[in-house]
Protein backbone atom coordinates (compact mmCIF):
# COMPACT_ATOMS: atom_id res chain seq x y z
CA UNK A 1 0.00 0.00 0.00
CA UNK A 2 0.54 3.73 -0.54
CA UNK A 3 2.29 5.57 2.27
CA UNK A 4 -0.35 8.74 1.39
CA UNK A 5 1.35 11.08 3.94
CA UNK A 6 4.72 10.49 2.15
CA UNK A 7 3.11 11.14 -0.94
CA UNK A 8 1.22 13.88 -0.59
CA UNK A 9 4.49 15.68 1.30
CA UNK A 10 6.46 14.90 -1.86
CA UNK A 11 3.86 16.08 -4.12
CA UNK A 12 3.57 19.20 -2.16
CA UNK A 13 7.17 20.03 -2.33
CA UNK A 14 7.13 19.34 -6.42
CA UNK A 15 4.95 21.61 -6.84
CA UNK A 16 7.35 24.26 -4.62
CA UNK A 17 10.27 23.20 -6.69
CA UNK A 18 8.58 24.15 -9.57
CA UNK A 19 7.54 26.84 -8.47
CA UNK A 20 11.18 27.77 -7.35
CA UNK A 21 12.97 27.14 -10.78
CA UNK A 22 10.37 28.86 -13.19
CA UNK A 23 11.61 32.67 -13.72
CA UNK A 24 10.21 35.65 -13.86
CA UNK A 25 10.52 35.05 -17.93
CA UNK A 26 8.03 31.78 -17.58
CA UNK A 27 11.01 29.35 -18.08
CA UNK A 28 11.41 26.46 -15.99
CA UNK A 29 15.15 25.62 -15.47
CA UNK A 30 15.66 21.48 -15.44
CA UNK A 31 17.73 22.22 -12.17
CA UNK A 32 18.07 24.96 -9.56
CA UNK A 33 20.76 27.60 -10.27
CA UNK A 34 24.19 25.80 -8.69
CA UNK A 35 23.32 22.57 -9.99
CA UNK A 36 24.04 21.04 -13.30
CA UNK A 37 21.24 22.18 -15.37
CA UNK A 38 20.96 26.12 -14.81
CA UNK A 39 19.29 26.06 -18.32
CA UNK A 40 15.80 25.59 -19.83
CA UNK A 41 15.54 22.51 -21.99
CA UNK A 42 11.98 22.26 -23.64
CA UNK A 43 11.43 18.91 -23.02
CA UNK A 44 12.04 19.42 -19.45
CA UNK A 45 9.89 22.43 -19.82
CA UNK A 46 7.07 20.52 -21.52
CA UNK A 47 6.93 18.61 -18.70
CA UNK A 48 6.88 21.04 -16.35
CA UNK A 49 3.95 22.81 -18.01
CA UNK A 50 2.40 19.32 -18.15
CA UNK A 51 2.62 19.19 -14.56
CA UNK A 52 1.64 22.81 -14.12
CA UNK A 53 -1.86 22.13 -15.85
CA UNK A 54 -2.37 18.96 -13.54
CA UNK A 55 -1.57 20.58 -10.77
CA UNK A 56 -4.38 23.44 -11.56
CA UNK A 57 -1.57 26.31 -12.00
CA UNK A 58 -2.86 27.06 -15.13
CA UNK A 59 -1.30 30.58 -14.89
CA UNK A 60 2.05 29.17 -14.57
CA UNK A 61 1.75 27.31 -17.41
CA UNK A 62 0.14 30.07 -19.72
CA UNK A 63 3.73 31.69 -18.65
CA UNK A 64 5.58 28.74 -19.92
CA UNK A 65 3.79 28.67 -23.30
CA UNK A 66 4.97 32.75 -23.52
CA UNK A 67 8.24 31.96 -22.78
CA UNK A 68 8.99 29.26 -25.46
CA UNK A 69 6.87 31.27 -28.30
CA UNK A 70 8.71 34.28 -27.81
CA UNK A 71 12.24 32.17 -28.17
CA UNK A 72 11.15 30.55 -31.04
CA UNK A 73 14.07 29.79 -34.04
CA UNK A 74 13.04 31.08 -37.06
CA UNK A 75 12.96 27.57 -38.42
CA UNK A 76 10.05 27.03 -36.38
CA UNK A 77 11.89 24.70 -34.29
CA UNK A 78 12.22 25.24 -30.27
CA UNK A 79 16.55 24.90 -30.15
CA UNK A 80 17.89 22.47 -27.88
CA UNK A 81 18.04 24.56 -24.77
CA UNK A 82 17.98 28.22 -23.72
CA UNK A 83 19.91 29.99 -21.32
CA UNK A 84 17.72 32.30 -18.49
CA UNK A 85 17.37 35.18 -20.59
CA UNK A 86 15.65 33.08 -23.22
CA UNK A 87 18.46 32.96 -25.86
CA UNK A 88 19.76 30.26 -28.03
CA UNK A 89 22.30 28.11 -25.84
CA UNK A 90 22.40 24.78 -27.65
CA UNK A 91 25.41 22.37 -28.02
CA UNK A 92 23.55 20.20 -29.71
CA UNK A 93 21.36 20.18 -32.87
CA UNK A 94 17.67 20.71 -32.25
CA UNK A 95 16.00 17.66 -30.78
CA UNK A 96 12.85 17.71 -32.43
CA UNK A 97 11.21 15.95 -29.70
CA UNK A 98 10.99 18.79 -27.85
CA UNK A 99 9.54 20.84 -30.82
CA UNK A 100 6.71 18.03 -30.56
CA UNK A 101 6.39 18.75 -26.89
CA UNK A 102 5.69 21.89 -26.79
CA UNK A 103 2.61 21.72 -29.25
CA UNK A 104 1.30 18.99 -27.23
CA UNK A 105 1.92 21.22 -23.74
CA UNK A 106 0.15 23.67 -25.52
CA UNK A 107 -2.95 21.93 -26.76
CA UNK A 108 -3.47 20.21 -23.37
CA UNK A 109 -3.00 23.69 -21.84
CA UNK A 110 -5.80 25.37 -24.22
CA UNK A 111 -8.17 21.74 -23.62
CA UNK A 112 -7.82 22.22 -19.75
CA UNK A 113 -8.79 26.32 -19.79
CA UNK A 114 -10.39 26.77 -22.90
CA UNK A 115 -8.43 29.69 -23.75
CA UNK A 116 -9.13 29.64 -27.18
CA UNK A 117 -7.76 33.68 -27.57
CA UNK A 118 -4.28 32.73 -26.54
CA UNK A 119 -4.60 29.75 -29.07
CA UNK A 120 -5.90 32.07 -31.87
CA UNK A 121 -2.37 34.68 -30.81
CA UNK A 122 0.08 31.56 -31.47
CA UNK A 123 -1.36 29.25 -33.91
CA UNK A 124 0.73 30.93 -36.41
CA UNK A 125 3.54 30.00 -33.99
CA UNK A 126 1.98 26.68 -33.60
CA UNK A 127 1.80 25.62 -37.12
CA UNK A 128 5.34 27.06 -38.00
CA UNK A 129 6.53 24.43 -35.31
CA UNK A 130 4.24 21.77 -37.19
CA UNK A 131 6.08 23.17 -40.28
CA UNK A 132 9.34 22.15 -39.13
CA UNK A 133 8.35 18.93 -38.20
CA UNK A 134 6.53 18.24 -41.73
CA UNK A 135 9.95 19.84 -43.15
CA UNK A 136 11.81 16.68 -41.60
CA UNK A 137 9.09 14.18 -42.21
CA UNK A 138 10.71 11.20 -44.41
CA UNK A 139 7.82 10.31 -46.62
CA UNK A 140 8.79 6.80 -47.47
CA UNK A 141 9.07 5.63 -44.28
CA UNK A 142 6.03 8.67 -42.70
CA UNK A 143 8.12 8.90 -39.90
CA UNK A 144 10.12 12.32 -38.17
CA UNK A 145 13.86 11.87 -38.87
CA UNK A 146 15.64 12.76 -35.79
CA UNK A 147 19.24 14.01 -35.39
CA UNK A 148 19.52 13.32 -31.83
CA UNK A 149 16.85 12.72 -29.09
CA UNK A 150 16.46 11.92 -25.78
CA UNK A 151 19.04 9.92 -24.43
CA UNK A 152 21.94 11.89 -26.97
CA UNK A 153 24.18 8.46 -27.72
CA UNK A 154 25.79 8.91 -31.33
CA UNK A 155 26.11 5.87 -32.00
CA UNK A 156 21.97 5.32 -32.32
CA UNK A 157 21.58 8.75 -33.17
CA UNK A 158 20.40 10.58 -37.32
CA UNK A 159 17.18 7.95 -37.39
CA UNK A 160 14.02 7.07 -36.80
CA UNK A 161 13.62 7.41 -33.44
CA UNK A 162 10.67 6.33 -31.22
CA UNK A 163 10.09 8.68 -28.06
CA UNK A 164 10.56 11.49 -31.09
CA UNK A 165 8.06 10.23 -33.19
CA UNK A 166 5.70 9.25 -30.71
CA UNK A 167 5.60 13.07 -29.53
CA UNK A 168 5.41 14.18 -32.92
CA UNK A 169 2.37 11.98 -33.50
CA UNK A 170 0.78 13.61 -30.64
CA UNK A 171 1.41 16.67 -30.61
CA UNK A 172 -0.67 16.37 -34.50
CA UNK A 173 -3.68 14.51 -33.19
CA UNK A 174 -3.99 17.21 -30.59
CA UNK A 175 -3.43 19.97 -32.53
CA UNK A 176 -6.45 18.54 -34.73
CA UNK A 177 -8.31 18.89 -31.98
CA UNK A 178 -7.89 22.44 -30.81
CA UNK A 179 -8.11 23.24 -34.79
CA UNK A 180 -11.68 22.29 -34.36
CA UNK A 181 -12.18 24.01 -31.25
CA UNK A 182 -11.03 27.29 -33.46
CA UNK A 183 -13.24 26.19 -36.34
CA UNK A 184 -10.51 26.10 -38.49
CA UNK A 185 -7.86 23.18 -39.88
CA UNK A 186 -4.71 22.57 -38.34
CA UNK A 187 -2.69 21.92 -42.27
CA UNK A 188 -0.58 19.30 -41.49
CA UNK A 189 -3.87 17.15 -39.96
CA UNK A 190 -2.30 13.93 -41.80
CA UNK A 191 0.34 14.04 -39.58
CA UNK A 192 -0.76 12.32 -36.50
CA UNK A 193 -2.19 9.10 -38.29
CA UNK A 194 0.67 8.99 -40.62
CA UNK A 195 3.26 8.88 -38.01
CA UNK A 196 0.96 6.82 -36.05
CA UNK A 197 1.30 4.18 -38.75
CA UNK A 198 4.58 4.77 -39.63
CA UNK A 199 5.52 3.76 -36.30
CA UNK A 200 3.21 0.62 -35.86
CA UNK A 201 4.84 -0.57 -39.56
CA UNK A 202 8.83 -0.06 -39.21
CA UNK A 203 9.05 0.63 -35.19
CA UNK A 204 7.45 -2.65 -34.00
CA UNK A 205 10.08 -5.49 -34.23
CA UNK A 206 8.33 -9.38 -34.05
CA UNK A 207 11.64 -10.92 -33.17
CA UNK A 208 12.36 -9.09 -29.56
CA UNK A 209 8.11 -8.65 -29.38
CA UNK A 210 8.42 -5.09 -28.46
CA UNK A 211 8.55 -1.57 -30.41
CA UNK A 212 12.09 -0.73 -30.42
CA UNK A 213 14.36 2.64 -29.97
CA UNK A 214 15.73 3.86 -33.79
CA UNK A 215 16.39 2.58 -37.40
CA UNK A 216 19.52 4.49 -38.59
CA UNK A 217 19.73 5.63 -41.80
CA UNK A 218 22.64 8.36 -42.23
CA UNK A 219 25.96 7.23 -41.22
CA UNK A 220 24.68 3.57 -41.75
CA UNK A 221 21.58 1.65 -41.97
CA UNK A 222 20.81 -0.51 -38.84
CA UNK A 223 18.64 -1.04 -36.32
CA UNK A 224 18.71 -0.88 -32.84
CA UNK A 225 16.84 -3.52 -31.00
CA UNK A 226 18.34 -3.30 -27.16
CA UNK A 227 15.72 -2.35 -24.70
CA UNK A 228 15.39 1.49 -24.02
CA UNK A 229 13.09 3.36 -21.41
CA UNK A 230 12.19 5.57 -24.08
CA UNK A 231 9.96 3.04 -25.61
CA UNK A 232 7.44 3.93 -23.09
CA UNK A 233 6.59 6.69 -25.38
CA UNK A 234 4.25 4.26 -27.10
CA UNK A 235 2.19 4.42 -23.31
CA UNK A 236 2.98 7.51 -22.88
CA UNK A 237 1.48 9.54 -25.86
CA UNK A 238 -1.20 7.35 -26.41
CA UNK A 239 0.00 6.10 -29.48
CA UNK A 240 -1.92 2.89 -28.87
CA UNK A 241 -3.83 2.04 -25.99
CA UNK A 242 -2.57 0.66 -22.46
CA UNK A 243 -4.24 -2.60 -23.11
CA UNK A 244 -2.89 -3.29 -26.84
CA UNK A 245 -0.60 -6.50 -26.21
CA UNK A 246 2.28 -5.03 -28.50
CA UNK A 247 2.19 -2.36 -25.72
CA UNK A 248 2.08 -4.38 -22.97
CA UNK A 249 4.99 -6.99 -24.10
CA UNK A 250 7.19 -3.62 -24.93
CA UNK A 251 6.85 -2.62 -21.28
CA UNK A 252 7.26 -6.23 -19.65
CA UNK A 253 10.60 -6.26 -22.38
CA UNK A 254 11.60 -2.20 -20.14
CA UNK A 255 10.72 -4.12 -16.87
CA UNK A 256 12.45 -7.48 -17.59
CA UNK A 257 16.03 -5.49 -18.92
CA UNK A 258 15.99 -2.20 -17.01
CA UNK A 259 15.00 -2.86 -13.60
CA UNK A 260 18.11 -2.66 -11.07
CA UNK A 261 17.99 -5.53 -9.41
CA UNK A 262 20.78 -3.93 -7.36
CA UNK A 263 18.60 -0.55 -6.61
CA UNK A 264 15.29 -0.93 -8.09
CA UNK A 265 13.78 1.06 -10.39
CA UNK A 266 13.77 2.01 -14.43
CA UNK A 267 17.45 2.44 -16.23
CA UNK A 268 17.52 4.62 -19.47
CA UNK A 269 19.07 1.81 -21.06
CA UNK A 270 21.21 -1.44 -20.48
CA UNK A 271 24.81 -1.14 -18.65
CA UNK A 272 27.00 0.08 -21.44
CA UNK A 273 30.79 1.08 -20.82
CA UNK A 274 31.23 4.19 -21.55
CA UNK A 275 27.92 5.53 -22.03
CA UNK A 276 27.00 6.33 -18.11
CA UNK A 277 26.94 10.01 -17.55
CA UNK A 278 27.18 9.97 -13.65
CA UNK A 279 27.18 5.84 -13.09
CA UNK A 280 24.42 3.55 -14.54
CA UNK A 281 21.48 3.47 -12.93
CA UNK A 282 17.23 3.96 -12.24
CA UNK A 283 15.54 7.16 -12.83
CA UNK A 284 12.76 8.17 -11.32
CA UNK A 285 10.69 9.77 -14.01
CA UNK A 286 11.01 6.55 -16.29
CA UNK A 287 9.98 4.18 -13.67
CA UNK A 288 6.89 6.45 -13.16
CA UNK A 289 5.99 6.54 -16.73
CA UNK A 290 5.97 3.01 -16.24
CA UNK A 291 4.06 3.17 -13.47
CA UNK A 292 1.40 5.70 -14.85
CA UNK A 293 1.05 3.01 -17.59
CA UNK A 294 -0.06 0.49 -14.67
CA UNK A 295 -2.41 3.27 -12.69
CA UNK A 296 -4.27 3.39 -16.89
CA UNK A 297 -4.68 -0.25 -16.48
CA UNK A 298 -5.62 -0.02 -13.10
CA UNK A 299 -3.39 -2.40 -11.74
CA UNK A 300 -3.22 -0.87 -8.23
CA UNK A 301 -0.53 -3.73 -7.37
CA UNK A 302 1.93 -3.03 -9.99
CA UNK A 303 1.48 1.04 -9.97
CA UNK A 304 1.98 0.76 -6.02
CA UNK A 305 5.60 -1.07 -6.56
CA UNK A 306 6.86 1.40 -8.90
CA UNK A 307 4.96 4.48 -6.87
CA UNK A 308 6.66 3.38 -3.83
CA UNK A 309 9.71 3.25 -5.05
CA UNK A 310 9.85 6.63 -6.19
CA UNK A 311 8.69 7.27 -2.31
CA UNK A 312 11.51 5.74 -0.95
CA UNK A 313 14.32 7.09 -3.30
CA UNK A 314 13.47 10.68 -2.44
CA UNK A 315 15.62 11.79 -0.02
CA UNK A 316 13.92 14.89 2.15
CA UNK A 317 11.23 14.99 -0.50
CA UNK A 318 13.61 15.71 -3.16
CA UNK A 319 14.14 13.38 -6.42
CA UNK A 320 17.58 13.23 -8.43
CA UNK A 321 17.93 12.55 -12.04
CA UNK A 322 18.91 9.13 -11.12
CA UNK A 323 20.79 7.26 -8.37
CA UNK A 324 24.02 4.55 -9.10
CA UNK A 325 25.87 2.23 -6.78
CA UNK A 326 28.72 4.21 -5.48
CA UNK A 327 31.29 1.59 -7.36
CA UNK A 328 29.33 2.68 -10.55
CA UNK A 329 29.92 6.31 -9.95
CA UNK A 330 33.21 5.92 -9.13
CA UNK A 331 34.00 3.67 -12.42
CA UNK A 332 32.12 6.98 -14.56
CA UNK A 333 34.64 9.26 -12.58
CA UNK A 334 37.76 7.38 -12.96
CA UNK A 335 36.63 7.09 -16.99
CA UNK A 336 35.86 10.87 -17.23
CA UNK A 337 38.95 12.03 -15.38
CA UNK A 338 41.80 9.99 -17.47
CA UNK A 339 40.32 11.29 -20.24
CA UNK A 340 40.18 14.74 -19.62
CA UNK A 341 36.53 15.08 -19.98
CA UNK A 342 35.51 16.87 -16.47
CA UNK A 343 33.98 19.56 -17.49
CA UNK A 344 32.17 22.29 -15.40
CA UNK A 345 29.08 20.52 -15.23
CA UNK A 346 30.29 17.21 -14.53
CA UNK A 347 32.92 18.51 -11.96
CA UNK A 348 29.28 19.95 -10.06
CA UNK A 349 28.24 16.56 -10.66
CA UNK A 350 30.76 14.57 -8.39
CA UNK A 351 31.32 17.14 -6.29
CA UNK A 352 27.53 17.32 -5.09
CA UNK A 353 26.83 13.37 -5.26
CA UNK A 354 30.29 12.92 -3.01
CA UNK A 355 29.10 15.04 -0.05
CA UNK A 356 25.43 13.78 -0.34
CA UNK A 357 24.46 11.98 3.15
CA UNK A 358 23.53 8.96 0.83
CA UNK A 359 27.18 8.35 -0.62
CA UNK A 360 28.25 6.88 2.71
CA UNK A 361 25.67 4.20 2.68
CA UNK A 362 27.16 3.35 -1.00
CA UNK A 363 24.44 5.76 -2.78
CA UNK A 364 25.20 8.57 -5.54
CA UNK A 365 22.89 10.95 -5.81
CA UNK A 366 22.99 12.34 -8.99
CA UNK A 367 21.75 15.69 -9.77
CA UNK A 368 19.22 16.76 -6.81
CA UNK A 369 16.91 18.06 -7.32
CA UNK A 370 15.97 17.48 -11.13
CA UNK A 371 12.92 19.27 -12.26
CA UNK A 372 11.41 16.43 -14.42
CA UNK A 373 10.91 13.84 -12.07
CA UNK A 374 9.00 15.91 -9.98
CA UNK A 375 7.07 17.25 -12.79
CA UNK A 376 6.40 14.10 -13.10
CA UNK A 377 5.24 13.03 -9.82
CA UNK A 378 2.69 15.29 -9.85
CA UNK A 379 1.52 13.85 -12.98
CA UNK A 380 1.53 10.33 -11.67
CA UNK A 381 0.33 10.96 -8.51
CA UNK A 382 -2.43 12.81 -9.50
CA UNK A 383 -3.19 10.20 -12.23
CA UNK A 384 -3.26 7.89 -9.26
CA UNK A 385 -5.47 9.40 -7.00
CA UNK A 386 -8.25 10.67 -9.73
CA UNK A 387 -8.00 6.40 -10.99
CA UNK A 388 -8.05 5.00 -7.63
CA UNK A 389 -10.28 7.20 -5.74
Amino acid sequence: MIDYRKAESLYRNSVKILKGVQLGNGGCLATPKGERYPYVYPRDHSFCILAFIDAGMVNEAKKALKFVFRAQLDSGAFPQRYDTHGKNASYKPVQIDGTGLILFAFSEYIKKTNDLKFAEENWERVEKAADYIKENFDEAKSLVFTPNSIHEFPPMEEGLEIWANCACSAAARELNHIASLLKTEFKHSELAVEIRDGITRDLWNSRVNSFIKTVRLKESSSVETNPDASEIAISEFGILPDTDGRVRSTVKRIEKNLWNRELGGICRYPKYEGRNNGGWGPWPHFTLLVCKHYIRLKNRKKADEYMNWVLNVAYKNQLPEHISTKKEFEEYVSDFTEASLLRKDRAILIENARKHPMFKKGIAYITLPLTWPHAEFIRAWTLYKNTFK
